[in-house]
Parts: structure tokens; sequence; C-alpha cells
């Protein structure tokens, strides 16, 4: 761990290493809000989804 923190820090003193690690940065910040999203969207569909099923079953129960 701490040869991969100096490496990094050798890279971002280095001008050619810096945009490599600001790329890395982004990409990673990228993904993180990709999933993010993806979590968003998965729960709001999981939850319409229990709604539907329950108002369906609620009408169901008042055709018997």
């Amino acid at each position: 761990m701490k040869k991969s923190s100096n490496a990094l820090r050798r890279l971002k003193k280095d001008k050619r290493g810096s945009p490599l690690i600001e790329e890395g940065i982004l990409i990673g910040l990228a993904l993180f809000a990709f999933v993010l999203l993806v979590a968003i969207v998965s729960d709001i569909l999981g939850f319409t989804q229990n709604i539907f099923q329950e108002v369906s079953e609620k009408l169901q129960g008042l055709n018997q």
C-alpha cells in the first residue's frame, strides 16, 4: 500500500503522470455515479412493482 501511494505521489509531481491520475479519478467518479444511478432506478422499479402487485391483489380481493 505504501509503495502504491509513493508511486502516486511521484506521478502527481511529474507533469506527464498528472493527467493520468486526473483521468483515473474522473473515470472512478463516473463509474460511482453510474452505479448510484442504476441503484436508484432499480429501487424505483422495485417500488412500483410492489405497488402494482398490492393494488392487483386488493382488486382481486374485492372481486371475490
